[in-house]
């Protein structure tokens, strides 16, 4: 699988992704009066319903369209919006109140009205959702994390480039989709998802909050999660209500409308400006979606944290060599983390062990031994050992030591910008992408559209202040421990040539995953 794209961070330490299903495009013809009507191929048929009429659509101009052609949209045109903002962000709403999203740069105004902002995400307490029907959701949901992730980085393990998705943002966004799905094409979205439709409507709305940071009683840094949905205004009419309604309430997943057909530049800088603010500005690139494009569920993930109260940096090591995957060495300081109780772990073929930022996020590092590849020891199998692994033996109670160990890590970026159709395929999500897919559980009968692909954007960068350096979280001091009769042996783990690593939460969801194949 190749790079469409290769983009660099650009602020300090900053994680984000965004997942798109994009593209989707008419399949089929059918017939129903009292829908707007678009002629794409210029043949005097609707494409939506197959109705012939009179319509002629030229240099961007709509004529002769008795039956209404744009449909629904909170004001369609989407108008000025002169300050350059994108509107009130609650939970990720984007658009503004009146219903525009987007700013003005000179070259191109977004555009898009909002149709429906999705319910708020109310905080939820982890003890209130802990339960054996949620440790098993949660478990389906790093299943497919692992695969996913596995299989992304063995997929780009020849371009020897670093590399990073988030299996949480995929998840979220192929979960949408599958609310949006009937039939086969649902059955096989849950089957890659590795879970059921009850297990998903009655769980999901507590993975949400969770990932997204909606939790009471806890500090997690900075976490976000915004979940969307852009319909054409033209194929509008042939949207469910209710299918949105659904979305909104048990998706949080925010409306909008936008022209893709007849002001495609505006559509797209429409989109582009929403994943631009959810993602502070760190994503910020068009996506390009067709005239074509009947809707598209876009996704983002934004997360930032500190490695130390107060953002104070970490100390470095004096420069030391660092082999990357190509052979080649260079010298470079290493980042000292903070010690953790634990002694650093074996799995087959490979030495595990985490950092902890100052919120709670662990970065956990897969170290293949000399001689494995980076992609070789990044399995399924692998990854579930390093993430379900709670104790690392830190006491010794019989003799009275303490084990504490911290990383040498080296500060590190980074990215993807993939289409994950063929792996998606590979974990049975086939009928999304062909002319069997259906999507009626959002659109009509005399509408259909199949996903074109799923494109993953994500970056990462870890850096001596943290996963994000601009944050703040201020904590009370607490009273330091007693001192007890235990020794204490401290030990380092020194990651000089490639290696694999997870990002997750203090429940250890898996939000980024990844491998450093050269600095």
């Amino acid at each position: 699988m190749k790079r469409s794209m290769r983009v660099l961070a650009v602020l300090g330490g900053v994680v984000m992704a965004a997942s798109l299903l994009s593209g989707c495009a008419i399949e089929r013809e059918g017939g129903a009066d009292g829908h707007g009507h678009i002629d794409r191929n210029r043949d005097g048929h609707c494409d939506l319903c197959g109705e012939i009429y009179q319509e002629s659509v030229t240099d961007g101009t709509q004529t002769d369209n008795p039956n209404g052609g744009h449909g629904m949209g909170g004001n369609a045109q989407g108008g000025e919006n002169d300050g350059g903002d994108t509107g009130e962000n609650d939970n990720g709403g984007g658009g503004s109140e009146n219903g525009n999203s987007g700013s003005h740069t000179g070259e191109e105004e977004g555009r898009a009205g909002l149709l429906a902002k999705a319910v708020h995400a109310d905080p939820i307490s982890y003890n209130s959702i802990k339960s054996a029907a949620f440790e098993e959701y949660l478990a389906s949901i790093e299943r497919f994390s692992e695969e996913l992730a596995s299989r992304a980085v063995r997929a780009t393990a020849d371009e020897g480039a670093n590399f990073v998705l988030s299996p949480a943002s995929v998840y979220t966004a192929l979960a949408t989709a599958a609310a949006c799905a009937n039939g086969g094409t649902r059955e096989e979205l849950l089957t890659a998802l590795y879970t059921t439709e009850e297990a998903l409507s009655a769980n999901f709305s507590a993975y949400y909050r969770l990932i997204g940071g909606a939790t009471e009683g806890t500090v997690m840094g900075c976490a976000q999660l915004a979940n969307s949905i852009w319909v054409d205004n033209i194929s509008a009419t042939h949207v469910r209500d209710e299918g949105l309604k659904k979305l909104s309430d048990s998706f949080y997943c925010t409306s909008y409308s936008a022209d893709f057909y007849l002001d495609n530049a505006a559509a797209n800088k429409a989109v582009r400006d929403f994943i631009k603010e959810q993602t502070s500005g760190l994503i910020d690139q068009s996506f390009m979606l067709p005239e074509s494009t009947v809707f598209a569920l876009v996704n983002t993930l934004y997360i930032r944290d500190i490695w130390n109260e107060m953002g104070a940096e970490l100390h470095e090591t004096e420069p030391k060599l660092f082999r990357s995957a190509d052979g080649s060495t260079k010298s470079i300081p290493r980042m000292e983390t903070e010690y953790v109780e634990g002694r650093a772990a074996r799995g087959e073929d490979l030495t595990f062990f985490y950092a902890e930022t100052h919120a709670g996020y662990k970065l956990k590092v897969l170290l293949p031994d000399e001689g494995k590849r980076v992609e070789e020891i990044f399995t399924p199998e692998n990854i579930s050992l390093v993430n379900g692994t709670k104790d690392f033996g830190g006491a010794d109670d019989v003799n009275k030591i303490r084990y504490l160990t911290r990383l040498l890590l080296p500060a590190f970026e980074a990215n993807c910008d993939e289409d994950l159709e063929e792996i998606l395929k590979g974990m049975g999500a086939h009928s999304l992408f062909g002319a069997g897919c259906d999507f009626s559980a959002i659109l009509d009968e005399t509408a259909a559209a199949h996903c074109s692909g799923v494109r993953h954007v994500a970056k990462l960068k870890v850096d001596l202040r943290g996963i994000e350096g601009a944050a703040t979280t201020v904590m009370p001091a607490p009273g330091a421990a007693a001192p007890d009769e235990y020794t204490r042996i401290y030990s380092d783990l020194s990651l000089d040539r490639p290696f694999a690593f997870l990002l997750t939460d203090r429940y250890d969801n898996i939000l980024f995953a990844g491998t450093v194949q050269t600095i």
